[in-house]
């Protein structure tokens, strides 16, 4: 498989994506530097139920460094996605710049209109020292795809810069 990514910027809220897969393309925008979210779709639709093969959400928070539990913020997110029948089946904790990153794995059934869908997620958080923001990246892609959307997502995740 060939690799096609681009530069996504957004100076607005001080984002850049240097490994944006190409067949995602931003839907809306919200927000500020300190508080905000981006939501991106692929241009391919499963169906015209499902809709697009995958979707990514940006969100971002300003939190005080002071009061933050890293931890418990990553624990928050698992038990969020938890709530809407999510089951998490792989966390790792890696280095993203010089931010610790957490990105989990999970799926579920979802049931839309009387047909079963297999939805699998990635999700990944985490927090930067330096503009005080905790930032959660969350994807949800169609079973069907998974399998080759996956290494570009990650690869999208890793490449996040949060502030120039």
């Amino acid at each position: 498989m060939e690799y096609h990514f681009y530069v996504y910027n957004k100076p607005e809220c001080n984002f850049s994506i240097n490994k944006m897969p190409i067949w995602l393309r931003e839907v809306t925008f919200e927000g500020d530097e300190n508080n905000g979210s981006i939501t991106m779709h692929s241009q391919d639709e499963y169906d015209e139920i499902w809709g697009p093969n995958s979707t990514l959400e940006l969100n971002w928070e300003h939190k005080d460094r002071a009061n933050l539990f890293y931890y418990k913020e990553v624990e928050s997110s698992i038990e969020t996605y938890n709530a809407v029948g999510i089951v998490v089946t792989k966390k790792e904790r890696d280095w993203q710049m010089s931010h610790e990153f957490t990105v989990w794995l999970g799926q579920r059934r979802k049931m839309i209109r009387k047909r079963y869908y297999i939805e699998r997620v990635i999700h990944g958080i985490f927090y930067c020292e330096v503009t005080e923001r905790l930032i959660n990246i969350h994807t949800s892609i169609i079973e069907g795809m998974y399998e080759k959307f996956k290494p570009n997502l990650l690869k999208t995740f890793n490449s996040i810069e949060c502030h120039q």
